[in-house]
């Protein structure tokens, strides 16, 4: 089927009001203008460089990248739910209904999107916390200590030596620092936070974490009469994240009051440690990063947000699991994972949802029916071990060949055919959710030729 697909724009003003894109090329070849069209195998292309509007080859086009400025916003209400889809996409919102038949999210960049539930593979809770930073939003928000040091591509922090790139964040007694870590070979970076300084020369106190190849520890430095200190708080070691990947998502929830540090890698808790001393002190409020070995580190979806304290699960006793030789394999960890209904505190309740209401969950178990509000759960189990095997009940999206995936500026991302272009909106249709119009702003990136065969682009 040939796929023929024409952004139709009333007027010229309506054309400057899409924000400028950059086509890259699998050849490394990258041109600046808009997206104007998709004719059969060709997309059509506006730029200032081009007499006219100029069909390039679609299945030579990596992806469009634009400069997406939303950091997104969730709606009303005390929650995050995120949804998983089956072909891997991430998506959320505020959990509005959930059903035998479908998944619905509020959401900023798009409406109500109401996902088929026999495609949602994972669907979770989390607490709405207050954003002191959200980003990277430029280089110029940042303090480098050499130019070219660290630059900025497609939304990513980028190291070029052993330099430290940093800015305030604001001294904060409970917190939580998160962002994505990308590396070749060795996991070797250092991460600063509550610095004194923004200059890393010239930084007295501070914590810091340091991760080396399978080990990662955090110690504080606290400088007194001209002479700095340092105390380990924790170690852990024969870290799998850093063994088996080289990209991971790094948490790091910091109570100073109470001493209380978790750590946390790509969703797993690594450790669990403790200042034996918590005090203030001098600590400032500046983030640091730091290539360890001066070899290329990428850091995105960096987020620092309230934290109220509280522990979800089991706080790892200190002298448990020093160097992760007690801990469970992934498998055991899978086969423990409880069925039912997760509550933040760790509870596990066997039941059904009946409805959700005024961002209430009402629950029927077998010691009765109540009601729970949304943000007091953790997770709902959509179906047990055996129905997720049932290929009934369980399914993926038709791969076809006009698929495109829609990065989100904070790394999620939706896969989607492509309709159009609204004014400052991007349409697609899925059978994950039908049809939907996104805010371009939303979005960094639209990722194409997916697939290396060719699809059935049929329905």
């Amino acid at each position: 089927m040939k796929l023929i697909v024409f952004f139709t724009f009333a007027t010229c003003s309506l054309l400057l009001a899409v924000p400028p894109m950059t086509a890259r090329f699998d050849n490394g070849d990258s041109v600046t203008g808009t997206l104007v069209g998709i004719d059969g195998e060709s997309i059509i292309w506006n730029s200032d460089f081009f007499v006219q509007d100029q069909p390039l080859m679609l299945k030579r086009l990596v992806d469009v990248t634009l400069p997406g400025n939303e950091n997104i916003r969730m709606p009303d209400g005390d929650h995050i739910a995120v949804v998983t889809l089956t072909n891997g996409d991430v998506i959320r919102g505020a959990l509005m209904s959930l059903d035998g038949e479908a998944v619905s999210l509020r959401t900023s960049f798009a409406g109500d999107l109401v996902f088929r539930r026999d495609m949602v593979a994972a669907l979770s809770i989390e607490d709405k916390p207050e954003i002191f930073y959200s980003g990277p939003n430029g280089l110029d928000e940042w303090n480098v200590t050499e130019d070219g040091d660290w630059t900025i591509e497609n939304g990513e922090l980028v190291s070029h030596g052993s330099t430290s790139i940093s800015r305030d964040i604001g001294k904060r007694d409970q917190f939580q620092v998160a962002f994505d870590v990308e590396w070749r070979g060795s996991a070797r970076f250092r991460v600063f936070t509550c610095a004194d300084n923004t200059d890393l020369d010239e930084v007295g106190n501070s914590f810091e974490l340091v991760c080396q190849s399978r080990y990662a520890y955090m110690r504080k430095r606290t400088k007194r009469n001209g002479k700095t200190e340092t105390i380990t708080i924790g170690t852990t070691g024969g870290v799998r994240e850093f063994q088996e990947r080289e990209k991971v998502r790094v948490e790091l929830l910091h109570d100073k009051i109470t001493g209380r540090v978790r750590f946390i890698l790509g969703g797993r808790v690594v450790a669990d440690w403790r200042e034996p001393a918590p005090g203030a002190g001098k600590l400032g409020g500046a983030l640091h990063f730091l290539s360890d070995s001066g070899k290329e580190i990428r850091i995105s979806r960096i987020r620092v947000t309230s934290w109220d304290g509280t522990i979800e699960g089991k706080w790892q006793e200190p002298g448990m699991d020093p160097f992760g030789g007690d801990k469970p394999d992934a498998d055991e960890e899978e086969n423990e994972r409880p069925t039912g209904i997760l509550l933040r505190n760790g509870d596990n309740i066997t039941g059904d949802t009946v409805g959700i209401e005024g961002g209430n969950v009402k629950l029927k178990t077998e010691l009765g029916e109540f009601e729970l509000p949304v943000s007091r759960l953790r997770s709902f189990a959509l179906r047990t071990a055996e129905e997720a095997a049932n290929p009934e009940l369980t399914w993926k999206p038709i791969i076809r060949n006009g698929d495109i995936r829609a990065h989100f500026t904070e790394g999620d991302s939706i896969t989607f055919q492509l309709i159009g272009f609204g004014e400052d909106t991007i349409r697609g249709k899925s059978q994950t959710f039908g049809e939907a119009e996104f805010r371009l702003s939303a979005f960094n990136r639209l990722e194409f030729n997916l697939y290396s065969s060719n699809y059935d682009s049929g329905l």
